[in-house]
C-alpha cells in the first residue's frame, strides 16, 4: 500500500532534518513534510510542502524506437526516500521509483543546501536502462506559500514586469523563460515588510517554465519549475528559496548580484547612451505598397528632426517588403537599387543620423527559394517531424504570409544571419537588429541533422552563439556598429546593444499583449539598468502621456510610420478617420490617439521632451535607474522615479493627471534638493547645473548650458499631464 500525502517513509541516517539561515528554518518532519519558515519578526512567509509532492518527473520509453506520439510515464515520490544530512545540505535519494507497481531504473537525488543565506535545492537524474528517456522534471514544487504583514503582491518578469498587487486577481499564471514573456529567472512575493524569493540561478540559461498559482480559500500559492530534459541524465540548477527584508528591490539586487558573476553586460558605443530613440519607417509593405524610395532618405531625416530624433530605422527596407521574402534582404529596384540606399544612408550620415537595417531572425517565407533548397538544413521541427509554422496578415485585401520557423542551431541559418550583418555594414548602416531573437521562446527543436543535442539547446544555447558571434566579428570591424533585436531578455542582454520595445511596460497601453493594469516596467529596469529600450509606439506620433512614461522609466521614445495613412499624417499633417485602417489587419495604429492634440502640437512637445533629456542627459542618458528606492513619494496622481549619477540623484517626477495641476512632494534622505527644473523656452544658454549636473559625453565630463529647460519651485504645483526633474546632491 503506498503511504497518504504527507507521510512518506523515510530511512536513511536521519528522521528529521534542519537547515538555517539569518532569516530562516527549513525543516523536514516524521510526517515527510518539508516547512521554510522565517525566523521571528517580520516578514513571515511559511512553506509547507510534503514529500510526496515535492517533485514530478515525466520518463518516456524509448523501447520501440521514435515511435509517435511517444510512450510516456509520469512518477512522483510516493516511495521510500533515503534522507541524509551534514551540517549545511540535506539529500534525498529515490532508487526504488515505481509506477503502477512496476519498478524503474531510474535514480533521483535531490540536494537542499545553505548558501548565500538562501535554500539551495538542486539535485540530479539518472536513467540506468536505455529504455527510458528522462524527458522533464518538475522541482521544487512548493506549496502552502503563506505571508504575514500584509497583503502580498507579486513581481512577476514579463517583458519589463508586472506587478499584481492582489493575489486573487492573479490567480495562476506561468511563463516561459528565456523569451519576451518570461524576461528573467526569478519572481518574488512581498508584503510590505519583505518577501520571498524564488530564482533559478542557470548560468546556462537553459528552457525552463516557471508556474505559480494562488488558492483563494486557503489564502496560500504553490510555485514549481519545470525544466525539459530529454536525456538519460540531468544535472538540475540551482534553485534558490530564500525570505528576504526590505522591498523587491532586495530580490532583485540578489539575482543580479549572480547574473554579474556569470556574464559580463555589453560596453555600448556612446552614440547609443546618448540617443533619444528613433524614427522606425516601413518603406515597403507586404502587398508591395512603395511608401517610400532610397533617394527620400533626407524627408525621412526631415521628419525625424522634427520630433529630435538622430536615428532611423529601415523596415521594408528590401525587395520583398515587410514581413515577406524573409530571410531574403536584397536592395530593391523599385526602390532605386543598392547605389540609391547607399548614396540615401551616406546623405543621412552628412546630417548626424544613424541607420539601422531590419533583419527576421526566426523566420522563413516557406515560398522562398531558400526554404525550398535550405528549409531542411534550417528549419526547427516538432516531435512528429512537421515545420513549426506561422503566418502574418498586414492586409484584410491580401492573403496571409506562411512563415517556417528557423533554428539556431543550423550552422547555414547563423551564416546567413552573420551575412546579413555584412551586407549592412557594407551598405553603410551603423547596426542591424534582428527581429524577435529577443522574444521568441526556445522552441523544442527535434530535427536531427543540426548542431544540437538535445531539443531545447536551440532556442537557448544556440541563439546566444549566433548572436555572440555576429557581435564579436562585426565589432571587430567597427566597434560602433550595433546589434539590434525587438524585446529583451536576459539571455540575450549582455549581446545586444540596443533594444526595440515590445510587450508590457514599454508603453502605457501596449497593443496585443492584454491589461496593462499591472504593468511594472520598474522590475527589469532596475535589475539591469543599463539597457538601452525604445518606448513602443505603433502610431506615426506620441501622445504627451506616452512620451512623459517613456522619460520616467528612461526609455528611449519612439514613432513609426508602418501605413500609407501614416506617411500621409507626417508629410501632410492629415488626421486618419475611423475608416483610416480599415484594410489594415495587423495592429493598426489608433485614430483616436493621433488626434489627440494638432500634429504640430503633439510634434513639438516631443522634441521639446526630447530636448530636455538631452540638456540634463546625466540623469536621462548616462544615470543609474534606481526607481523609487532611497526615495519617499507622495502625492495624488505622482509618479517619481530616481536615477544616480555619482554623487546626485535626479528625480524625474510626473503628474499623470490629464486634467489637473497637483503638488508632489518628494523627499531624498541624505540628500539635498540643489534645484528643479521643468521643459521650457527659455534659451537662457547658463544653468545651475552646469558644474555639478555630470553626465558622461565620450569619455568627458559635460558642462555643456542647459538651454531648452527653465528652473522652477519644487513645491509648486506640477501642471497636468508635465514632468520635472528635481537634482539632489549627496549630503
Amino acid at each position: 500500500m503506498l503511504p497518504a500525502a504527507g507521510l512518506l517513509p523515510l530511512s536513511g541516517q536521519a528522521q528529521t532534518a534542519r537547515l538555517s539561515t539569518a532569516n530562516a528554518t527549513l525543516t523536514i518532519d516524521r510526517q515527510g513534510t518539508l516547512t521554510i519558515a522565517s525566523r521571528g519578526g517580520t516578514p513571515s512567509f511559511t512553506t509547507r510542502t510534503p514529500l510526496t509532492g515535492l517533485w514530478k518527473l515525466t520518463l518516456q520509453n524509448t523501447g520501440e524506437g521514435n515511435s509517435f506520439p511517444p510512450k510516456l510515464m509520469e512518477v512522483q515520490p510516493t516511495t521510500a526516500v533515503d534522507l541524509k544530512q551534514t551540517a549545511s545540505e540535506v539529500t534525498l535519494t529515490y532508487s526504488g521509483l515505481q509506477s503502477q507497481g512496476r519498478p524503474l531504473p531510474v535514480r533521483a537525488a535531490f540536494r537542499i543546501a545553505v548558501q548565500n543565506e538562501a535554500f539551495v535545492f538542486s539535485g540530479s537524474l539518472t536513467s540506468e536502462s536505455d529504455e527510458w528517456l528522462v524527458r522533464e522534471l518538475s522541482y521544487p514544487i512548493l506549496s502552502g506559500i503563506q505571508a504575514s504583514g500584509g497583503k502580498a503582491s507579486v513581481y512577476w518578469p514579463e517583458s519589463l514586469g508586472r506587478c499584481y498587487t492582489d493575489p486573487a486577481r492573479f490567480g495562476q499564471k506561468s511563463f516561459d523563460y528565456p523569451s519576451g514573456r518570461g524576461s528573467m529567472q526569478w519572481f518574488s512575493i512581498n508584503t510590505p515588510a519583505g518577501g520571498l524569493y524564488v530564482g533559478c540561478h542557470d548560468a546556462a540559461r537553459s528552457k525552463k517554465q516557471f508556474d505559480l498559482a494562488f488558492d483563494k480559500p486557503s489564502a496560500a500559492f504553490t510555485s514549481s519549475i519545470t525544466f525539459p530534459v530529454y536525456s538519460r541524465t540531468f544535472a538540475v540548477p540551482d534553485v534558490l528559496v530564500t525570505p528576504y527584508e526590505g522591498t523587491w528591490h532586495a530580490a532583485a539586487k540578489r539575482y543580479r548580484a549572480w547574473y554579474d558573476t556569470q556574464f559580463t553586460m555589453p560596453t555600448l558605443p556612446d552614440w547609443v547612451k546618448r540617443d533619444a530613440g528613433w524614427y522606425l519607417a516601413i518603406l515597403k509593405q507586404q502587398n508591395g505598397y512603395v511608401m517610400w524610395r532610397y533617394d527620400e532618405m533626407d524627408k525621412l531625416c526631415d521628419i525625424a528632426d522634427r520630433f529630435g530624433f538622430k536615428t532611423i530605422g529601415l523596415f521594408g527596407w528590401a525587395h520583398g517588403g515587410h514581413d515577406r521574402l524573409f530571410p531574403n534582404w536584397v536592395p530593391d529596384d523599385l526602390l532605386g537599387g543598392q547605389a540609391a540606399l547607399k548614396q540615401g544612408i551616406e546623405r543621412a550620415h552628412k546630417r548626424g543620423f544613424k541607420i539601422i537595417l531590419y533583419a527576421n531572425a526566426t523566420m522563413m517565407d516557406a515560398t522562398t527559394e531558400y526554404y525550398k533548397y535550405s528549409g531542411n538544413e534550417t528549419m526547427a521541427v516538432r516531435e512528429d517531424q512537421s515545420a513549426y509554422t506561422s503566418s502574418i496578415r498586414k492586409y484584410n485585401s491580401a492573403t496571409p504570409v506562411v512563415f517556417v520557423e528557423s533554428s539556431y542551431s543550423s550552422g547555414r541559418w547563423r551564416s546567413t544571419m552573420m551575412n546579413l550583418a555584412l551586407q549592412a555594414r557594407d551598405l553603410g548602416a551603423d547596426g542591424i537588429l534582428y527581429d524577435q531573437a529577443g522574444v521568441k521562446g526556445a522552441l523544442l527543436n527535434f530535427s536531427r541533422i543540426q548542431d544540437h543535442t538535445l531539443p531545447q539547446e536551440s532556442g537557448t544555447k544556440y541563439r546566444v552563439k549566433m548572436l555572440n558571434d555576429i557581435r564579436t566579428a562585426l565589432k571587430k570591424l567597427d566597434p560602433e556598429f550595433i546589434i539590434m533585436t525587438e524585446a529583451t531578455h536576459d539571455g540575450v542582454i549582455d549581446n545586444i546593444d540596443y533594444h526595440h520595445g515590445w510587450g508590457i511596460g514599454t508603453a502605457i497601453e501596449p497593443i496585443g499583449f492584454g491589461s496593462a493594469e499591472f504593468s511594472f516596467p520598474a522590475l527589469f529596469r532596475y535589475t539591469f539598468p543599463e539597457l538601452v529600450e525604445t518606448q513602443r509606439n505603433a502610431n506615426p506620433m506620441i501622445t504627451r502621456a506616452e512620451a512623459n512614461f517613456a522619460a520616467v522609466y528612461g526609455l528611449r521614445h519612439e514613432i513609426e510610420t508602418r501605413y500609407a495613412e501614416d506617411v500621409d499624417y507626417v508629410v501632410n499633417g492629415k488626421l486618419p478617420t475611423a475608416g483610416s485602417y480599415a484594410d489594415v489587419t495587423y495592429y493598426p495604429p489608433v485614430p483616436a490617439k493621433i488626434k489627440e492634440a494638432p500634429e504640430a502640437v503633439a510634434t513639438k512637445y516631443v522634441h521639446d521632451l526630447i530636448q530636455f533629456e538631452n540638456d540634463n542627459p546625466a540623469f536621462f542618458r548616462y544615470g543609474q535607474f534606481i526607481d523609487e528606492e532611497g526615495i519617499e513619494v507622495a502625492g495624488e496622481d505622482i509618479t517619481a522615479k530616481g536615477f544616480r549619477n555619482g554623487r546626485q540623484v535626479g528625480v524625474v517626477v510626473w503628474n499623470t493627471s490629464r486634467t489637473t495641476p497637483r503638488t508632489a512632494r518628494i523627499n531624498v534622505p541624505g540628500y539635498q534638493l540643489t534645484t528643479a527644473r521643468e521643459i521650457g523656452d527659455s534659451g537662457s544658454g547658463t544653468s545651475p547645473l552646469s558644474a555639478s549636473v555630470a553626465g558622461r559625453e565620450g569619455g568627458r565630463v559635460s558642462d555643456r548650458a542647459v538651454s531648452g529647460s527653465a528652473t522652477v519651485s519644487a513645491e509648486s504645483p506640477l501642471k497636468a499631464n508635465s514632468i520635472r526633474l528635481l537634482v539632489y546632491e549627496k549630503k
